[in-house]
């Protein structure tokens, strides 16, 4: 076996390891912290949609954050945004007061969004061009195995010790989270694309691929937000059954990532984008109307298993980008994904209180995903069946709206 080899080897080992082990850490934090908010923090709607916003407010710069970072490699910005996180969630539970949990809430964030923005190019870079789709969809199913493996020491725990302290599982998770930073800084050279990076990119021919992330931005924001809240504060499902309900989500995810991710590789982003609008359309028409708890929990998995057609997303713009714009573009992609999460949860919770109806922000989401689905017909048919390198294409294409930053 030769030392390159070798070491793209030990490279995927440890992005796969270091994946895991965010994972793992990150599920124990979401897994309890709405609960938190409510037993520790009392916190209604209102509340809970300004934190989010704000939270979000660290991935909307993300492309700015990138841009400054721009000297180094991606493994090592991935890497910086890791130990931040880590601190971060471990300190989320020594929060006496709200205002003081909104601060070290946007703390973490500014991390996470670092690391959000570059796991995928990193992935992408790991695959030499080949099948990304599937290695995409592969390491969300290892993801997904480590959100197993959480959400099950987590409810293991609170079986175990039913008065265990929320700041525990905060710890035991920012202690995981921590540790896969450095795991990350540990990444050789395999995992940096090499090419020069623009600090900033906004082209015309991005179009689609910017529209598709904001979309999915305002979807994800009304699901992952209220759709877990209302079940919590609505239906009063108690942190048990919320990390049940979660587990049985990471088995579905790990079983079926790695499957979608394939699909996606063979198909083509059209086709199953166009299915994963449809679906998302189903699910928020269900959240809409139904009122039975049994029924909101399965429209609760449906939406996470069809969250990993958002590989198609990664996909798609692999097939059109410029070589060396790769990681610009899925950064800046992040902060069109996050104007939407600046602006939907605040918004979506004063509807809540506005109407005395947690069912409001879901039409909402009835009619993006209707206008995701006419976005996805814009879409090329067929697979991409080019070989090259991910983010090397060299084809001619018309001036960027704005030039790289210099």
């Amino acid at each position: 076996m030769s030392n390159d080899l070798r070491s793209l080897r030990r490279d995927w080992s440890l992005f796969t390891a270091l994946t895991f082990l965010f994972s793992f850490g990150f599920a124990i934090y979401m897994g309890v912290f709405q609960n938190f908010l409510r037993d520790v923090q009392h916190a209604g709607p209102l509340q809970l949609g300004s934190l989010e916003s704000i939270r979000e407010v660290p991935g909307f710069l993300t492309a700015v954050m990138t841009g400054t970072l721009v000297a180094l490699a991606e493994s090592r910005v991935a890497g910086l945004g890791l130990l931040i996180a880590g601190i971060g969630v471990g300190a989320t539970g020594r929060m006496p007061e709200f205002q003081s949990l909104v601060g070290i809430t946007v703390f973490w964030s500014i991390g996470f969004h670092l690391y959000a923005s570059m796991a995928p190019v990193i992935t992408l870079t790991l695959a030499k061009g080949q099948e990304g789709g599937r290695h995409l969809g592969r390491m969300g199913a290892v993801a997904s195995l480590a959100t197993v493996a959480g959400l099950s020491t987590a409810w293991l725990a609170k079986w175990l010790v039913p008065s265990l302290p929320y700041d525990t599982y905060f710890l035991v998770a920012g202690g995981c989270i921590f540790a896969s930073g450095l795991l990350c800084m540990a990444l050789g050279s395999h995992s940096a694309s090499g090419e020069p990076r623009a600090r900033l990119i906004l082209r015309r021919e991005y179009g689609l691929f910017y529209l598709l992330t904001f979309l999915e931005g305002c979807r994800r924001q009304i699901f992952s937000i209220f759709a877990s809240f209302a079940l919590i504060l609505v239906y009063r499902v108690p942190l048990a059954h919320m990390l049940t309900l979660q587990l049985v989500n990471a088995v579905l995810i790990a079983i079926t990532a790695p499957h979608i991710g394939k699909l996606v590789d063979r198909k083509g982003e059209r086709g199953p984008l166009t299915f994963y609008s449809i679906g998302l359309i189903v699910v928020f028409l269900g959240y809409a109307t139904q009122r039975t708890v049994g029924a909101l929990y399965a429209l609760f998995l449906l939406d996470n298993v069809l969250f990993s057609f958002g590989v198609g997303f990664t996909t798609y713009l692999n097939r059109i980008v410029r070589k060396g714009e790769l990681t610009p573009c899925v950064a800046m992609g992040t902060t069109m994904n996050h104007i939407a999460a600046v602006t939907v949860p605040f918004g979506g919770a004063w509807l809540w209180e506005r109407f005395h109806n947690y069912q409001v922000p879901f039409w909402i989401g009835v009619a993006i995903a209707t206008v995701s689905l006419f976005a996805t017909r814009w879409l090329p048919h067929g697979a991409n069946t080019t070989q090259a390198d991910y983010g090397t294409s060299t084809t001619t294409r018309p001036e960027p709206v704005v030039a790289p930053a210099t």
